[in-house]
């Protein structure tokens, strides 16, 4: 058996055999994200009848693609203990053994909390694991609590639970980073790049939590789809706006220049960038840009399953080593947009790119921010165009003075 202690920023584990590790809170953080994303807890009974049973298991699962089995193993190897299991397109990393659940899964979700709707999951799973405990689980008290616990769980799933646990909520960036590489989806709209997160609408509070960290993004709820009319409502969390994109987003997947993505999400990111690259200079309105664009999206998201490469059928898909080199000479070409102070104009004018820039009114010693041009232009009662004016010359109009944010 292991025993486990607590600090501030690691675990550290010691086993009965003399060994000893740490788990550092980076790691803990991200993992505890990828779990609110892609982990399960399960209590499995087996012989029911009336209030007793002949077998309980308790299990800590996490379901992926074959694709993914390198982020499994990696879990796998950093927490010593669990098993990997493979069937046809799936891989599982689960841990059942009640040795490793008590003393190393329980303490981890204690040390950092689930921020999702499965926070209330592993509360009951903990409740249910804990009574193995002196053997409490094999007396007929015991086993009756168990039966009530797993009816508990199953009935908690799909619906959202009324006592909130918006106040315990805590996103960090490793937080953050485990939860997109299980729910985050990095693609396109039309030749709009746009990040997306879409969970069951029971994670509403969550997803104001993850909009009001990044300061960025558009919440909206899906309450049906055509193509899937049984479907539960869903919250979606979208960010498309390019400099928000740029200044807020991205920073945010990196670490001294490591990015904190481990599962196959980190390649969509970094093909992703690329798009980015693209749309920013504006290439996206030319030919080859366009051309260049849809090559790269035939290696992101469904396109890259290895269980998927039908889809590529009478597609010309493009090796991404020959779109590295088409993006260099794209780049050899003078781009169709033109960037100052931060700030993207169509090329030789002084005409702005259609975007949302955060500007300041200054009026003698008071500044009041805006969104965008035209927010300020309704707010002010004043011509988008005399604002453009002042921005470009540096000169005031009615006493403001404007500056991009």
């Amino acid at each position: 058996m292991t025993k486990i202690k607590n600090t501030k920023n690691k675990l550290f584990v010691s086993t009965i055999n003399g060994g000893s590790f740490y788990l550092e809170r980076e790691f803990l953080e991200w993992f505890v994200g990828f779990t609110d994303g892609e982990g399960n807890f399960n209590i499995k009974i087996t012989g029911l009848m009336n209030n007793t049973y002949k077998n309980v298991q308790f299990t800590f699962q996490i379901g992926l693609h074959k694709d993914d089995l390198n982020v499994l193993e990696y879990i796998h190897n950093t927490l010593k203990c669990g098993h990997i299991s493979k069937s046809n397109n799936k891989v599982n990393y689960f841990v059942n053994d009640i040795p490793s659940l008590i003393n190393i899964i329980l303490p981890i979700f204690n040390l950092i909390k689930l921020n999702s709707s499965k926070y209330h999951h592993f509360e009951i799973f903990q409740k249910a694991v804990l009574l193995t405990n002196n053997k409490n689980h094999l007396l007929k008290e015991g086993k009756l609590n168990i039966i009530n616990y797993q009816k508990e769980m199953q009935n908690m799933s799909g619906k959202w639970i009324p006592d909130s646990i918006s106040s315990k909520i805590i996103i960090t960036k490793y937080w953050l980073a485990g939860f997109i590489d299980g729910e985050g989806c990095f693609s396109t709209n039309k030749y709009v790049p746009r990040f997306k997160l879409e969970n069951h609408v029971k994670e509403i509070e969550l997803y104001n939590k993850i909009k009001e960290f990044l300061n960025v993004g558009n919440l909206c709820l899906l309450i049906s789809r055509k193509h899937r009319i049984n479907a539960n409502p869903t919250i979606v969390l979208e960010i498309n706006k390019i400099k928000k994109i740029k200044d807020n987003f991205i920073p945010l997947m990196y670490n001294n220049n490591i990015l904190l993505l481990r599962t196959l999400k980190a390649k969509d990111f970094l093909l992703w960038l690329m798009l980015i690259d693209i749309y920013y200079k504006g290439y996206h309105t030319t030919l080859e840009g366009k051309s260049i664009f849809d090559a790269i999206k035939l290696h992101m998201n469904k396109y890259r399953l290895t269980t998927n490469i039908n889809l590529l059928k009478n597609k010309n898909c493009i090796p991404i080593s020959k779109i590295k080199d088409l993006i260099i000479k794209l780049n050899l070409l003078e781009s169709p947009y033109e960037i100052k102070q931060g700030v993207r104009y169509y090329r030789n004018t002084y005409r702005l790119v259609s975007e949302s820039n955060e500007i300041v009114a200054i009026l003698e010693n008071n500044s009041k921010f805006y969104s965008s041009i035209s927010d300020c232009a309704v707010n002010l009662n004043i011509s988008k165009k005399y604002i453009k004016e002042c921005l470009q010359s540096g000169k005031s109009y009615k006493g403001y003075n404007f500056v991009y944010k």
